[in-house]
């Protein structure tokens, strides 16, 4: 990535109608508020989030994002107002804001992508020195898109989530030695620091609030922690290189394992794993459909939507969906009649009819666009 180091920087885009000069690290966004069902999507190549009305379909509203400072922990690489190539999104409980993860790379295909050289223990001096940028978490005003505050990670933060309250913001640092930093949600002052496995990704919660999971991409095993006391209640073993731990249905989490190509059934009540469903393909993002009692899962590299039924004798396959190059991210409607899924490498938003399973339209948006989430008014 480019170092730029006057004083202040042009932004230029095709994207843009006009090119506009701004001090450093500031940037104009358009304050026209979002008073619509709306699902927002981050684009990081573009450093952007893409506004889709859900009434229309359509991109009703873009968010440019500042460039951010981005800085060595240790000092060594060099600082500049770069792209931190935003990665992940989520939005408060009372819907008012949502919080933003720059890990400071590119994340598309997965966080497993950037660690298959670097498998060996002879290697972790390598991989230590390959994840020294800082990563930085941005608060943003969801109805007009005002940056509330940036906060400076000491390493890689690949998502952030609030606390079903609302007064937490909950993240993981992705090292060999993995910590989960948890700040205060008003102050934005860091509470608690929790050690955890190697190369933690995904942190989330479960649907009762009362547990967290972290997913410990390295250590192959899964960090179950108090959502209250921060004590870790328990790590159970996964498949190999767990990314996260998605909410499923019956109490159950979805654990993917990109190298493993599976899904772990993670009961978040004992915290053991009960079942195992075979992909045979690297998983984007695996999430529940509950009108459907369905579990759909993106194929990154196959452009599909694979779809799994919850039966009582384990999950059994349901089909397929064609969608972009590049599936990644899911959301269902409130309804779980609609399903949008984010195609990183076709640069758009596949509309799919979750009943016929069938792909009705695309949306266009901006540059790998990754994570998608859905704000009702």
């Amino acid at each position: 990535m480019k170092k730029l180091i006057l004083g202040v920087i042009c932004l230029v885009g095709s994207a843009l109608l006009s090119s506009s000069c701004q001090k450093a690290g500031s940037i104009e966004t358009d304050v026209t508020p979002v008073n619509f069902d709306a699902a927002y999507v981050v684009n990081g190549q573009s450093n952007t989030i893409s506004v889709i009305n859900l009434s229309s379909n359509t991109v009703d509203k873009t968010i440019s994002l500042p460039m951010l400072q981005s800085s060595s922990v240790t000092g060594m690489m060099g600082s500049g107002m770069v792209n931190m190539w935003p990665h992940q999104i989520s939005l408060s409980p009372d819907k008012s804001k949502m919080v933003i993860s720059f890990p400071g790379s590119d994340f598309t295909g997965g966080s497993g992508m950037m660690l298959s050289s670097f498998t060996s223990g002879s290697m972790m001096g390598n991989l230590t020195a390959s994840l020294q940028t800082q990563g930085k978490i941005l608060i943003l005003d969801a109805v007009t898109g005002a940056t509330i505050k940036e906060l400076t990670l000491d390493g890689i933060a690949f998502n952030a989530v609030y606390s079903p309250d609302g007064k937490e913001l909950w993240t993981a640092i992705m090292l060999p030695v993995g910590k989960v930093k948890v700040f205060d949600a008003n102050t934005y002052a860091l509470s608690s620091t929790i050690t955890v496995g190697q190369m933690p990704a995904e942190v989330s919660f479960s649907d009762d609030g009362k547990k967290v999971f972290v997913a410990n991409g390295m250590s192959n095993n899964v960090t179950v922690v108090d959502a209250i006391t921060k004590q870790i209640l328990e790590t159970t073993t996964s498949g190999n290189y767990p990314v996260g731990a998605w909410p499923g249905m019956g109490g159950m989490m979805y654990v993917d394992n990109e190298k493993d190509q599976t899904i772990n059934m993670m009961n978040s009540t004992t915290g053991m794993m009960t079942g195992t469903v075979q992909l045979g393909f690297t998983p984007g993002m695996a999430a529940a459909n509950t009108m459907m009692n369905q579990m759909w899962v993106t194929d990154p590299s196959g452009n599909k939507v694979h779809v799994w039924t919850n039966t009582n004798t384990g999950y059994v396959m349901s089909g397929t969906i064609t969608v972009g190059n590049g599936a990644s991210s899911i959301a269902f409607n409130k309804e779980g009649t609609t399903c949008y899924v984010t195609n990183e490498t076709d640069e758009t938003v596949s509309v799919i009819n979750v009943v016929t399973m069938k792909e009705m339209m695309k949306i266009n948006v901006g540059k790998k666009p990754n994570y998608i989430v859905l704000r009702y008014q």
